[in-house]
């Protein structure tokens, strides 16, 4: 979706609403751990203040995710607020690398570019089913979410392993 700025300076700094959608294809061929997605709502709206166009709103989609513990598959309702700054080329702000302020070079605000980062910047890199997921048992694969095993994980490094001998030793 684009917005003419034209459109945006008739107003007079009342919001212009904004309502579509993103493209789920386009998203999950983009970040490896989405394995399945709804639409992506994008409701929001345009304003120009001053010199600067503000977008503001929110982004909302189900997202199919395998937990990186358990390797469970599970839902998430994924909301993603975003806010953005655009300068047009004539304006009086002075920018910085440090800005977030997005320069405009045309006459029109690109969003869905926008959009698509700030929703895959908000997915997990490493999806967890829940946030205190126990995960599997490394040495037979219970999924520990679900029932206990009776296996040692207990991992001594082999450069301390004397000295556990002799606090073995030691309490007897």
């Amino acid at each position: 979706m684009n917005i003419k700025l034209t459109d945006l300076d008739h107003r007079k700094g009342e919001p212009l609403p904004l309502r579509f959608t993103l493209d789920p294809v386009e998203l999950k061929k983009r970040h490896q751990e989405i394995r399945g997605l709804t639409p992506v709502e994008v409701k929001g709206e345009a304003v120009k203040l001053g010199d600067l166009y503000y977008v503001n709103g929110e982004m909302s989609a189900d997202v199919d995710f395998v937990c990186a513990r358990c390797l469970t598959p599970f839902t998430q309702h994924v909301v993603v607020p975003f806010q953005e700054t655009f300068s047009p080329p004539d304006a009086a702000v002075e920018l910085d690398e440090d800005s977030d302020i997005v320069p405009l070079e045309g006459d029109e605000i690109e969003l869905v570019p926008l959009m698509q980062e700030d929703f895959l910047l908000e997915i997990p890199v490493f999806p967890l089913c829940k946030e205190d997921c126990l995960g599997l048992c490394p040495s037979c694969g219970t999924n520990r979410n679900e029932q206990m095993c009776g296996c040692k994980n207990e991992r001594i490094d082999p450069r301390l392993a004397g000295l556990a001998d002799f606090f073995k030793n030691s309490t007897e």
